[in-house]
């Protein structure tokens, strides 16, 4: 199967790096070093190339070197997209993208060109956390599984700023109002219909995923919408709640107030699920993501695993070697210890000290 595949990668004055240029290995890449060193910031900058945006930070001043007043990534891809050349420039006020020498703006056939896959430490909250990091999760994959999400999800989370500005204003009139829960109604219906569909799609994947890796316990995932149905069911909705958006001064229900449940032998794994049994349905959701925008994209996406063997114990460790040596893509893997790093061959080793890499 086709993939996505970094062959070059070149950093100018990113972070603490103020030069670097790696040749990347096509299967396995691992990236050791101390904290603080820099490896992190190459992950950073090869997930810049896929999503445009960090996984960090949205200050854009802190991703250029200090006293400089600019950051470049430059990234060379092989395989399906065979030189492909995808540059960022970033400075305080302004990001720049170039594909080929054409500049570009962020769209949905950018991210379904380069699906990126990323698991980090706070990815071990998604289960814990708030729903805001489950809203993420999902979002941030259909961004590169439908080439039409991102334009819906930017015009919703527009039209409901404005919604809110009305609100906050103190206005009443449910005349005011009605623009804007027309487009709030449209745009926001399709949202969730693309939501649901994606992690239906999802599902099985995790349902196995967690089998194999708990020994046979059965797990779901649920999408919980406050709204749901098509845009008359929502126009409707949105007139029930204005009472209460009128009092609260925002907007109450819709996809940004939207959650995703995860069940452990059909009971909330948030509640009852030990911190083990939450780390195996995380492991298991991002293993679901790829296989998902494998299917979805029809190419393996490029994964990016920062410092996440030292989280993960030995049966979940090994889990996860063996499901990326079965997907066949390429990835980038950092570590404090190249000991947590069970691979075999077929990979290149870079040492990272103060911003500076070196094959090891």
């Amino acid at each position: 199967m086709d993939r996505v595949q970094l062959d070059e990668l070149s950093l100018i004055n990113f972070r603490n790096i103020r030069q670097a240029s790696i040749a990347p290995s096509n299967r396995f890449n691992v990236i050791s070093g101390q904290n603080g060193m820099g490896k992190t910031n190459l992950v950073e900058a090869v997930y810049l190339l896929g999503a445009l945006r960090s996984f960090r930070t949205a200050k854009r001043s802190e991703l250029v070197f200090h006293d400089e007043s600019a950051a470049r990534i430059k990234g060379v891809f092989g395989s399906i997209h065979a030189g492909l050349n995808c540059e960022i420039t970033i400075s305080e006020k302004s990001r720049t993208v170039s594909v080929d020498g054409k500049r570009m703006s962020a769209s949905g056939n950018h991210f379904q060109m380069l699906p990126m896959v990323l698991f980090h430490p706070q990815v071990m909250e998604l289960v814990q956390g708030s729903p805001d990091a489950r809203r993420r999760f999902i979002d941030r994959a259909l961004f590169q599984a439908n080439g039409f999400y991102p334009s819906l999800y930017k015009t919703y989370a527009r039209v409901l700023s404005s919604r809110n500005k009305v609100l906050r204003d103190g206005n009443t009139d449910r005349r005011a109002l009605y623009p804007f829960d027309l487009q709030l109604a449209d745009t926001g219906a399709r949202m969730v219909k693309m939501r649901r569909e994606f992690i239906d799609s999802m599902k099985p994947f995790f349902q196995e995923a967690v089998r194999n890796i708990s020994d046979g316990q059965e797990a779901d995932m649920v999408y919980q919408p406050k709204i749901q149905g098509d845009k008359d069911a929502f126009m409707a909705a949105l007139e029930k709640r204005f009472s209460q958006d009128c009092a609260r001064k925002y907007t109450t229900g819709g996809p940004h107030s939207d959650d995703v449940e995860f069940l452990l032998e059909q009971r909330p794994a948030k509640t009852f699920g030990s911190q083990g049994q939450q780390r195996t349905l995380v492991l298991a959701a991002k293993i679901a993501e790829t296989r998902a925008l494998t299917t979805s994209t029809r190419k393996i996406p490029l994964l990016l695993f920062d410092d996440v063997s030292s989280e993960l114990d030995k049966q979940r460790n090994g889990h996860l070697f063996a499901f990326l040596q079965s997907m066949g893509g390429q990835v980038f893997i950092t570590t404090t210890h190249r000991d947590y790093i069970h691979i075999d061959g077929d990979r290149a080793d870079f040492t990272v000290s103060d911003g500076g890499f070196m094959a090891s």
